[in-house]
């Protein structure tokens, strides 16, 4: 018997029945995974599901992780109807980290973009890990601005075919030292009912997750409710009351979830203090006031220098701060006068 069983066969009925509730009455995990026939169906493993008990049903590729294994993440233990079984690639040892799952609207606005780079790159710097789900617009953003420190949880099997540019950013996670997992069969396509199930990993990982853009119906508002249901915290970014984008966050805010001012909200609420250190900043802020010319929003300063937009938001921060530079209204900066 490996570490992986009986995981490998009972993770084929996740969703079906609350599995953890059966593994804390055996003991936890350890014990369960031990435990005989006769002890699984006295804690509530319903008859029809004994086969899979001790058969290999599901395989999710990757380097495998069970339930009773060392590598299994901390905050996952014991979730309602979670995951038992986990194929992962690449850093493991981040699993033990404290995460933060940041995300957000695919088609996202540049003012998602910036605030997503800037939570991202400040929760890595504070040592902890940025969980989001690979897709399009926020999440992209803020895999990208974590460097390495990031987990990429997918709404399919780690080898069913993807995207492109999905295939790059995953490629480009696991290069810089990030981590891809699924608890689907690794051949398993997406579809439309993988993302909603995939969100409750995202949560699970996470200390609080971070809605940044999103709509009143959409996968981040399906994500922070796996959140709060699993008593973790929820925060939210606010933007203009108009805009479609902001509206999940907004419905978010007034339901109770944490408003987001800066980076140093969403570390306070992970419990993460923020890094003094930092790395290059010098030749950063330099450059990004360089490209500031008479005056530039942001975005235009990312086209200018190549800058990830955490690295300009961040770089704004610091000459903010130092009475460099003025913000003024409709978000553009100005070198201040010496």
């Amino acid at each position: 018997m490996t570490s992986l069983f009986p995981w490998s066969g009972l993770a084929a009925a996740v969703g079906r029945l609350d599995l953890w509730a059966i593994v804390n009455l055996l003991g936890g995990p350890l014990l369960a995974a031990g435990a005989d026939e006769c002890a699984w169906l006295a804690a509530g493993l319903p008859f029809d599901l004994l086969p899979y008990l001790r058969q290999s049903r599901v395989d999710c590729g990757g380097a495998q992780v069970g339930a009773s294994c060392a590598q299994w993440p901390l905050a996952l233990l014991g979730q309602p109807f979670g995951a038992v079984l986990l194929g992962v690639e690449g850093n493991t040892a981040l699993l033990q980290r404290p995460a933060v799952a940041v995300v957000g609207a695919r088609a996202c606005t540049p003012y998602g973009l910036e605030h997503a780079g800037a939570i991202a790159h400040a929760v890595a710097a504070a040592g902890g890990v940025v969980v989001s789900g690979l897709a399009r617009g926020i999440d992209r953003e803020a895999h990208l601005s974590a460097k390495g420190a990031t987990i990429a949880v997918l709404g399919q099997g780690l080898e069913a075919p993807m995207p492109t540019w999905q295939a790059a950013l995953r490629r480009r996670v696991l290069d810089e030292g990030g981590l891809v997992v699924s608890e689907f069969p690794k051949a398993m396509p997406a579809d439309a009912w993988t993302f909603p199930v995939r969100n409750r990993i995202v949560a699970g990982l996470a200390v609080a997750t971070v809605v940044v853009e999103a709509s009143q119906k959409s996968g981040a508002r399906n994500t922070a409710g796996h959140a709060l249901r699993l008593g973790r915290e929820v925060l939210a970014l606010p933007g203009p009351v108009h805009a479609p984008a902001s509206a999940g966050c907004l419905d978010l805010i007034e339901e109770g979830a944490i408003m987001v001012r800066s980076p140093a909200t969403v570390l306070a609420a992970a419990g993460l203090t923020a890094s003094m250190a930092a790395p290059s900043g010098d030749d950063r802020e330099s450059i990004v006031l360089a490209a500031l010319g008479t005056g530039a929003t942001p975005e235009q300063i990312v086209r200018a220098t190549r800058l990830a937009h955490a690295e300009v938001a961040a770089a704004l921060a610091v000459l903010g701060l130092t009475a460099r530079v003025w913000r003024l209204p409709g978000n553009r900066f100005v070198p201040r006068p010496p």
